[in-house]
């Protein structure tokens, strides 16, 4: 697996710093986290995804305090692509595009980075919600025949969702 963001790296966009997640960096998202991750996953999916260097810390660009976590996986599903595995904001900071502004910056970080053409991102079942925000960043479900099967996340224990695709063109 290919480091996404190297250590001391970091990333700006408009109102956001991204950088590669800490195992300190989980006590200022403790307050929400685990309801974040919930019933999909567990605190120790997330933590392996940090131990793995695959998680990135979302903080505000003018405070630097954090607001917000993903993952991605490299070369998952399919050799030659990434998938962002989870992405979530703190609730108190949610509805103000925060969410949508850290998608799409840390996609555009990945393709250059990794030069990949394909983006997933698995979505389990019961999370709609999920599945429109990543639709208004203009990812497209997979048919299930072409999608890579199993659906996996933040862990390896495969579950019912959907695979969204989002393309470069």
């Amino acid at each position: 697996m290919i480091a996404v963001f190297e250590p001391g790296e970091t990333l700006a966009s408009r109102r956001l710093q991204f950088s590669r997640f800490a195992a300190g960096d989980s006590e200022a998202l403790s307050d929400w986290i685990s309801t974040a991750l919930t019933p999909d996953w567990e605190f120790e999916d997330f933590s392996s995804q940090i131990l793995a260097e695959s998680a990135v810390l979302i903080s505000d660009l003018s405070s630097g305090e954090a607001l917000g976590a993903a993952t991605i996986s490299t070369h998952k599903p399919l050799e030659g692509t990434a998938s962002i595995t989870f992405l979530a904001i703190d609730p108190v900071r949610r509805f103000r595009g925060l969410g949508g502004e850290a998608g799409l910056a840390i996609e555009s970080h990945i393709r250059k980075r990794l030069g990949v053409e394909r983006i997933f991102v698995p979505v389990p079942d019961g999370r709609g919600l999920a599945v429109y925000f990543w639709l208004r960043l203009g990812f497209r479900p997979v048919l299930k025949s072409e999608a890579p099967w199993p659906l996996t996340g933040l862990s390896t224990n495969p579950r019912p969702g959907i695979w969204l695709l989002r393309a470069q063109e």
